[in-house]
């Protein structure tokens, strides 16, 4: 039997690659992850389900390539037929979707195995893991501090060595954030990049992607791979990369553009700590050859925010609507948090117009950060403005919240990423700065839609610069 400790050392390629070689079987990875389940989890609640039947059925025998049969697991949210999907909510209580997605086909046909569920926030709106259905999560490197949200669980179960990869997904930041309060490394791909069939191209109207949360560059590059192709009856199709992401982090990039920001767009103030690991990162690409300079776009961030909460809203209500017919369930506050019924309500309250002049601000956006992303490489911020917060500083269940607290609650971590699920710029946080107290730090970022590959390879220079990996929180599964 593989200790915990050898396990929780290798990323999901390496784990691969000991099954390849037979020096370990997938039935053992599966007994790993229960017992690192069994080890952390009560401290965490990161894990909100562990598929018996699955871990069961792992045996000896090498599975599909790349990943030969390595158990992982997915966030609380529709993916896989059959199982589960409840969306961090009461409301959503007993709900499995009939139909999967090709998202998880491929990763599946890949030899990755689905042996559980991970938390997030009520239908993924609030920042916060912290749902009435299974409670807040806690994070690894600090336990009286929340894991931002909305792929909360996934963040956690990563960094404390539960699994080397999890599923999550990023509507606002849901990747990022949670990706940057944990230590590990979460990408945001461009919209169009991970195809959300059978349902549309890019849910959210077109906010939202499915993606993993990682140990490694490598690991991203590799699943990015796995899961960049469009399929039949995509609205539309975004251009494939030259070549493969795993071969394309093997060449690093030489003299980049660099727009370095610490200026927060939603004056949300920053943190002191936060501003010096990104301008530590910065002087540090500036060692590496690159050109970095103080920059940031210049748009309306008023208007943007505005159409966001529209958009949000508009698609909730919906939502909320349609899953009521399924399930036979009102919507009311003994179903739902506050956070979601404020933002059903004010979807409720919207009429057409409202939503094509949102769209509209959208596009005016995307143009000026485009031109921006013209001028510059690569985009440099803090994923989000703060370091973890405590759990309860922003709870979603409190009395009297509306539409406009909400998004104030949204602030302390989506300052900087939600701005890219507008424009579908791809968008990467990698864990580069600690606290002093010991707290991650992430740093966002950013390249022109479609140049995934110049992220990866940048983050791949900095891996190997900043050895992230040696980080390991207080709460891990190699620890006693």
């Amino acid at each position: 039997m593989m200790h915990l400790a050898d396990y929780a050392s290798y990323d999901a390629l390496g784990l691969a690659d000991l099954i390849r070689r037979r020096e370990v079987t997938s039935r053992e990875l599966g007994h790993c992850v229960l017992s690192a389940v069994e080890a952390v989890n009560p401290r965490l609640n990161a894990v909100i389900d562990l598929y018996q039947d699955a871990i069961g059925g792992l045996g000896d025998d090498i599975g599909p390539g790349p990943f030969h049969g390595l158990p992982m697991l997915t966030k609380d949210f529709p993916l896989v037929a059959g199982r589960p999907a409840q969306f961090g909510s009461v409301f959503a209580k007993g709900f499995v979707p009939a139909e999967g997605s090709v998202f998880w086909d491929r990763l599946s046909n890949a030899g990755l195995v689905n042996v559980g569920r991970t938390a997030s926030s009520e239908f993924g709106i609030a920042a916060a893991t912290e749902s009435s259905l299974y409670g807040p999560t806690h994070n690894p490197w600090d336990l009286t501090r929340g894991v931002a949200g909305s792929s909360g669980g996934a963040a956690a179960a990563v960094a404390a060595g539960i699994v080397p990869c999890a599923h999550g997904s990023d509507g606002g930041g849901s990747i990022r954030t949670p990706a940057s309060f944990c230590g590990v490394v979460g990408l945001k791909p461009s919209r169009g990049r991970v195809s959300s069939a059978p349902d549309s191209n890019a849910p959210l109207l077109g906010l939202a992607t499915e993606f993993m949360l990682t140990k490694s560059i490598r690991d991203t590059a590799c699943l990015l791979d796995l899961v960049s192709a469009a399929v039949p009856g995509d609205g539309y199709e975004i251009a494939m990369p030259v070549g493969a992401y795993s071969k394309a982090i093997e060449i690093p990039p030489q003299g980049l553009r660099i727009a370095l920001c610490t200026q927060s767009w939603s004056d949300y103030p920053l943190q002191a700590n936060v501003v010096a690991a990104t301008q530590s990162i910065g002087k540090r690409l500036e060692q590496l050859g690159h050109h970095v300079e103080e920059a940031s776009p210049d748009f309306d961030y008023g208007a943007y925010l505005a159409a966001q909460k529209v958009i949000w809203a508009a698609f909730c209500a919906n939502s909320l609507d349609e899953l009521a017919t399924v399930l036979k369930r009102p919507i009311d506050g003994d179903h739902l948090q506050t956070t979601t019924l404020a933002l059903y309500h004010a979807g409720k309250g919207l009429d057409a117009s409202a939503l094509i002049g949102a769209l509209a601000t959208y596009d005016r956006v995307t143009r000026v950060i485009g031109r921006f992303l013209a001028r510059y490489d690569v985009l440099v911020t803090p994923t989000c403005p703060i370091t973890p917060e405590t759990i309860g500083t922003h709870d979603p269940n409190r009395a009297g919240l509306g539409i406009d607290d909400v998004f104030a609650d949204l602030a302390s971590k989506e300052t900087f990423s939600a701005l890219f699920n507008a424009t579908g710029s791809p968008a990467l946080s990698l864990p580069l700065g600690w606290a002093g107290n010991g707290l991650p730090i992430g740093i966002q970022f950013v390249a022109a839609f479609g140049r995934e590959d110049l992220l990866l390879r940048l983050g791949r220079v900095l891996e190997a610069e900043i050895g992230w990996r040696q980080h390991r929180p207080p709460v891990h599964v190699s620890r006693p």
